[in-house]
């Protein structure tokens, strides 16, 4: 058999593999396994055997077709019942034994003797050669420390000029998928395109590609990519991307690389809003795209809402990966793109899962934190995940940014797990000097919302990294901090002195009536329960006047409370204003003595716990201590039980507040 024959043999079998079986030429005529081996093992000696004597062209096509089938059968490696016999031949010669990495000896021997030719390689040669070495994941190295790819470069980047649009775009995406970055070649490739008078000649798949390769590889080329924009913006219609995969990767490519072109993504967007449907979709491209859209900061409504209504219509989710549905998730709460059914869908998906252990910590994270951020309630999802991350041998595995993101969640969403916080509490004591200064605010803000005064040697141990990272808060950052410290009551004269006092005046002008507000409850505790500095008389001032601004709005319940005590004779005073800032919900005056009584609801409380919120402690302990009245709680599980009866309240708030039956 001639070297072109043998070649043309294994550019023919891929195409083949994907279309019906080998082993049934005829009607009524089947090759025996062993036959088969025969037949096909004597092409791979014969290939083998000539490799050394192959000219540029044929030893492309072998490697190229040997990759190709090495891709196909790794595809199946987990679907091997009944499998072909050329198939189990070819996975002999081709693979190793464990079915997914290719045969390294055949594939080495194969660039060693590519190596000796390779100026013999035309432009076409040298792309195809490292777009199959790509294919199957394998970078030949050789004695002097380079490697195939290094080789490839050099000699692609001389021949730049012979490039065309499909070459480029194969180079460029063999290198970024065997993540070799070669900054010389990705501007020689970059520049030939820009130097191209119209890209007309390049096809939607060939563009795709190469702005991915750029983005994955972390190579900046600004003007490629706004030449890249500008034709796909001029393109009268958007036709020809007919494959997901085009328009995903483009606009993936793009917000990876931080490359904002509003033009390319509203051309892009208005072309999948305008589709029929999406079923050609698949969830890769949809988890892309919408990233892409959140990560870039786009909004198009209409995307979103076609990208949503397509999910919720199928009729699973099993086909979606862990990161699909995380990066989904992501996305709408990034981007404030509202679909309660699509959240609702995927959580249920997630709550039905037999077990959790294909999520990586990421992408826990991320989507408990895009529910959280969303406003969507599901305490069934955040149970399981937080039992999956309790029942982890260790949290080695999740980032700083996980623990604290993941924290966050669970406080905003304000949904009880303490065995959750206490296992981030201990992992991220062990790596607080890898927090950022988000992080740490987000992070000691969450146990403070969550009530969670117990746990003082987190704040204590995090002391050091708060003062470390003073000059890193923003505005928000530094209110989170102070509250957090003033709720859980733990001294830190280290963090909070005339440095941070002076950081609050730096950014007095930025803050938000929230960390406004918080900055008068830490004042208190620096002033009234501490005896220490507080901030300065014109900040302190703004903090009070925020603090008292918001409007009362008594509830049904409060109404109910305040009723039954006008009826036992009280005369409460609602919503009074203390002289620290506070607001009571009725004031009462008991035997000489003045006792607020507060009504508690839902909101005062962790989700549907009895755990009272970081804010009701903190209210609990600062009235008494500066307003030195007595504060009791009517708590909305135990007036509720008493249901409509008058005289069962009326005896619960006598009780309450010491009053006998007698007294008035």
């Amino acid at each position: 058999m001639s070297r072109r024959n043998v070649s043309a043999v294994w550019a023919r079998i891929p195409q083949l593999m994907t279309k019906r079986p080998l082993q049934k030429q005829h009607a009524g005529e089947e090759f025996s396994i062993d036959d088969m081996r025969l037949m096909i093992g004597r092409i791979f000696d014969n290939t083998v055997d000539g490799i050394v004597d192959c000219n540029s062209i044929d030893l492309n096509q072998i490697t190229l077709g040997m990759a190709k089938i090495v891709q196909i059968l790794r595809k199946r490696a987990g679907r091997r019942m009944g499998e072909d016999a050329y198939r189990i031949i070819l996975r002999e010669l081709l693979l190793e034994k464990d079915n997914r990495t290719a045969n390294s000896e055949l594939f080495q021997f194969i660039a060693e003797n590519s190596m000796d030719i390779l100026n013999e390689f035309d432009a076409q040669g040298l792309s195809n050669l490292a777009y199959a070495y790509a294919l199957i994941e394998y970078v030949p190295k050789f004695d002097d420390g380079s490697d195939l790819f290094d080789h490839i470069a050099m000699q692609s980047i001389k021949m730049r000029a012979e490039f065309n649009a499909q070459d480029v775009s194969n180079m460029v995406w063999a290198f970024a998928t065997v993540k070799k970055r070669h900054d010389a070649l990705f501007k020689a490739m970059g520049d030939q395109v820009v130097a191209q008078d119209h890209l007309r000649d390049f096809r939607p798949q060939a563009l795709s590609n190469i702005v991915w390769a750029y983005a994955t590889a972390g190579v900046s080329h600004p003007i490629l990519f706004e030449k890249v924009t500008n034709h796909i913006v001029e393109l009268k219609s958007l036709d020809r991307f007919t494959h997901p995969q085009d328009v995903s990767n483009t606009v993936w490519a793009y917000a990876t690389a931080g490359v904002n072109h509003p033009q390319l993504f509203e051309k892009l967007a208005n072309h999948i809003a305008g589709l029929d449907n999406l079923r050609e979709f698949k969830p890769q491209h949809v988890s892309n795209t919408v990233w892409a859209y959140a990560t870039a900061g786009v909004n198009h409504p209409n995307l979103f809402e076609k990208m949503a209504n397509h999910i919720v219509r199928l009729d699973h989710l099993r086909d979606f990966k862990p990161q699909h549905l995380s990066n989904i998730v992501w996305a709408y709460a990034t981007a404030g793109a509202n679909h309660p059914k699509l959240f609702e869908l995927v959580a249920n998906h997630i709550v039905r899962l037999d077990h959790l252990r294909d999520f990586k910590p990421q992408e826990l994270s991320n989507t408990v934190w895009a529910y959280a951020t969303a406003g969507i309630n599901h305490p069934k999802m955040f149970e399981k995940v937080g039992n999956h991350i309790v029942q982890l041998d260790h949290l080695i595995k999740f980032k700083p940014q996980n623990l604290s993101n993941t924290v966050w969640a669970y406080a905003t969403a304000q949904v009880s797990h303490p065995e959750l916080f206490q296992e981030v509490a201990k992992a991220a004591i062990l790596r607080k000097e890898h927090l950022n200064s988000q992080a740490v605010a987000n992070l000691l803000w969450s146990y403070a919302t969550m009530g969670m005064v117990l746990d003082k040697p987190i704040f204590s141990s995090f002391v050091p990294i708060a003062v470390q990272l003073i000059d890193n808060y923003n505005n928000q950052g530094l209110a989170n901090i102070a509250w957090a410290y003033t709720v859980v009551d733990v001294d830190a004269p280290t963090l909070f002195n005339d440095r941070f006092i002076n950081k609050c005046l730096e950014k007095k002008d930025r803050f938000s009536v929230e960390d406004l507000r918080q900055l008068h409850q830490w004042h208190l505790w620096q002033t009234r329960e501490r005896s220490r500095a507080g901030l300065p008389e014109a900040l302190q001032d703004r903090c009070y006047k925020e603090f008292i601004s918001e409007e009362p709005t008594p509830s049904k319940f409060q109404d109910d409370v305040v009723d039954q005590l006008s009826s036992i004779g009280l005369n409460p005073k609602e919503e009074a204003l203390m002289d620290c800032g506070y607001r009571i919900d009725a004031i009462v005056e008991v035997n000489g003595k003045t006792i607020g009584v507060e009504v508690d609801g839902p909101s005062h409380f962790i989700g549907k716990s009895k755990s009272p919120t970081g804010s009701t402690i903190l209210k609990r302990r600062q009235v008494p201590a500066i307003d030195k009245i007595e504060l009791v709680s009517v708590p909305g599980w135990e007036w509720y039980t008493l249901g409509k009866d008058q005289t069962k309240k009326q005896e619960y708030l006598r009780r309450l507040v010491g009053l006998g039956l007698g007294d008035n």
